[in-house]
């Protein structure tokens, strides 16, 4: 059974697994979260009969308890206030008597306009159709179109509007896109209870039992809890098999009770998914601090604006600002005023486009934090496979000494060095890289020997390696400017731009690599998405064995390795 989803004027509340979690905007215009473990009730849901049942009446229990809990959430942060007490009582009292008073109104109007106005437009058109099945059919109907009318003129109503548009966010998220049949979610709660209601006026309007006052009410009362378990199976049915024609049956519904939702209603809704689906329990949010489940909602719906939605960028983002690793911000519930605001203004920076490197000026990789800007290539994630790869070759052939060439940060060099015993150097055609380099190995506590080199030339002649590790540029020329603007703006050209084909640097490094390694020596590459092949017919081509092709963790042939035939 999947989310059960309550929406309110100023929120919304959801249950699952014996949780109920709830988001909303306060009378203060925050955004606040909060909710309530309860007893699990998903072994009855499945029973049929009894599942729908369960449904009504314990989601009817659950949207009381979600109103009361809102409310209570609403005005918490003024609990140890005496006169904000005092005016919440007087209010609390005021409002039992407003529903009180509410309550016998619709019984009042109700029997005006559904019990004697029918009979008045039915006698008005159709006086001379005395046919007791005609006269039913035709007040049921009446009865129908009437209620109809009235939830469509409700939705010009502003109350009525918030409540719909949260209603609307809640079917989006359950279909997780924005077609037509994602605002019509079945089994959302208001969309079963309009279902049940409209369909029940109908039937029993339609039956028009007569006999006696007591039996009447309790055979309606049995018609409208049958039709209630068949709205619930049916919606239930369509719901899980997502059959198109059915699903647009109920939009004729379920349409009464949605409206389309701006960013505030979704990411309220976010919030609240968040807040059930990532804690236990749930805790009270300290006065003047931001929920880690509307930080997330929101930083969420700007990165997903900008088509640059990553989890890790997140996490990344705020356990950086809260000088913590990724696993001990999941233990964090909120933030300061001063820390969320600085958090949303980096992830304003990443929606247009700015790499995180960039933004804080650094990046880990590896285990190891490395200092960059834009006169290097920010280290990437598909590279620690290079290293891996790499790593697992000195360790087990013993490797003695190595060299990255176009070392750029550093990223490789000092890793090689940090977790291998080998001699590692390092060189690049850019001093202002080298001296990056330098100080990225010095700060993570790693020795290697930068020398300032045009690949090979600029090398002491007589020095040999046991393995050489090389990034070198792979975009082909033509495709700079197609490359995203994280890239294409934010790292250096001259670290990106491979040549007509791409493959320019690996031609070059592959023809003069012989002179510079050891008998049996191992030259290992990072290659662009399709290069893989390439690469690795001009390793065989200039007297390279055992050449291997690797995969990153996205399945794209990323590494090309093979050792000297000598």
């Amino acid at each position: 059974m999947g989310k059960i989803i309550f929406p309110f004027s100023n929120g919304v509340a959801l249950y699952q697994n014996g949780k109920l979690s709830i988001s909303l905007i306060s009378h203060t215009g925050e955004k606040k979260v909060g909710g309530v473990v309860l007893k699990e009730q998903k072994r009855f849901l499945s029973l049929p009969v009894i599942g729908g049942l369960v449904y009504f009446f314990y989601g009817f229990c659950l949207y009381i308890k979600a109103f009361l809990l809102s409310y209570q959430l609403d005005g918490q942060e003024e609990e140890n206030n005496k006169s904000y007490r005092q005016a919440k009582k007087i209010n609390f009292i005021s409002s039992y008597i407003s529903l009180i008073a509410a309550i016998i109104s619709m019984f009042i109007l109700g029997f005006l306009y559904l019990g004697i106005f029918p009979r008045y437009i039915y006698n008005f058109f159709f006086d001379e159709y005395q046919n007791y099945y005609f006269i039913s059919f035709i007040i049921a109907l009446i009865r129908l179109l009437l209620v109809y009318l009235l939830l469509v003129l409700l939705r010009f109503c502003p109350f009525m509007q918030s409540l719909y548009s949260f209603n609307g966010a809640a079917n989006i998220e359950q279909n997780g896109n924005d077609n037509k049949n994602a605002h019509f979610y079945p089994l959302n709660m208001l969309n079963y209870l309009t279902n049940v209601f409209l369909i029940s006026i109908f039937v029993i309007s339609l039956i028009a039992i007569d006999i006696g006052w007591g039996l009447n009410f309790l055979v309606n009362m049995a018609i409208f809890l049958a039709i209630s378990v068949l709205v619930y199976e049916y919606l239930r049915f369509v719901s899980v098999k997502k059959i198109a024609f059915l699903s647009d049956l109920t939009y004729i519904t379920n349409a009464l009770v949605v409206v389309k939702p701006n960013i505030t209603h979704k990411e309220v809704l976010m919030a609240a998914k968040i807040e059930l689906e990532s804690y236990q329990n749930f805790e009270k949010i300290e006065k003047g601090r931001v929920s880690m489940s509307s930080l997330y909602a929101e930083m969420q719906t700007k990165l997903k604006q900008s088509e640059r939605f990553d989890k890790s960028d997140l996490d990344w983002i705020i356990a950086t600002f809260l000088n913590m690793n990724r696993a001990e911000i999941k233990l964090v519930r909120s933030v300061s005023q001063k820390e969320y605001q600085n958090i949303m203004r980096a992830c304003a920076r990443r929606a247009k486009g700015e790499p995180l490197s960039s933004i804080f000026g650094f990046v880990d990789f590896y285990g190891l934090r490395f200092d960059v800007n834009k006169k290097v290539l920010s280290p990437r994630l598909e590279t620690e496979v290079l290293v891996e790869e790499a790593l697992k070759k000195i360790k087990e052939s013993d490797l003695k000494t190595a060299l990255d060439l176009c070392c750029g940060s550093g990223a490789i060099a000092v890793a090689i060095a940090k977790y291998s015993s080998c001699k590692v150097s390092a060189s690049d055609i850019s001093k202002q890289a080298l001296a990056l380099a330098q100080s990225n190995a010095e700060k993570n506590g790693a020795k290697v020997d930068f020398v300032h080199a045009d690949l090979f030339a600029g090398l002491k002649k007589h020095k040999k390696y046991d393995i050489i590790i090389s990034n070198p540029p792979y975009i082909k020329t033509k495709d700079i400017d197609k490359l995203d603007i994280e890239v294409k703006k934010y790292d250096p050209k001259l670290a990106l731009d491979g040549g007509e084909d791409g493959l320019i640097y690996y031609r070059k490094i592959v023809k003069e690599a012989g002179k510079f390694l050891n008998k049996r020596g191992w030259l290992f590459f990072e290659v662009g998405k399709g290069q893989a092949e390439e690469v690795k017919e001009l390793m065989n081509e200039n007297n390279f064995g055992d050449c291997q092709i690797v995969k990153d963790y996205n399945k794209i042939e990323r590494v090309v390795y093979g050792r000297i035939n000598k």
